[in-house]
């Protein structure tokens, strides 16, 4: 019978002390960004990856731009889908994000994620 009773008194003290102990997640210093609708020339850029037209994406982008899309979608070679992920605003400027999933040259599925920011209804960069 002792065991038992200090059985559930070890059970009620180690409940009592966790209350006391374990302390609610801190607040996220860090306040979030509003969502937004996906912006126009975002979505026309991903829509001319998505259907190869290069001559769409020279007409959207400049040529810099076009290099560091190039490098963010490496080493997807071959585009299968595209898929919006989201997009925030932060004083007038846009991020929309993006998951394209294609081949590489040895054939293999992959999955790529980038970042295009967007001011004044102009892709201005990609992450």
């Amino acid at each position: 019978m002792t065991t038992l009773a200090l059985f559930a008194l070890g059970i009620l003290a180690g409940t009592v002390a966790h209350t006391f102990v374990d302390q609610r997640p801190k607040d996220n210093p860090y306040a979030a960004l509003p969502k937004v609708e996906e912006p126009r020339v975002a979505h026309e850029v991903v829509e001319a990856i998505g259907k190869d037209e290069p001559e769409t994406l020279a007409k959207l982008m400049p040529a810099t731009m076009l290099t560091d899309l190039d490098t963010a979608l490496q080493p997807i070679i071959d585009v299968r889908t595209t898929k919006f992920v989201g997009a925030v605003e932060s004083e007038g400027r846009l991020l929309s994000a993006y998951v394209v999933t294609g081949k590489t040259t040895e054939g293999a599925d992959i999955v790529v994620g980038f970042v295009l920011r967007v001011a004044n209804d102009q892709v201005v960069g990609v992450n």
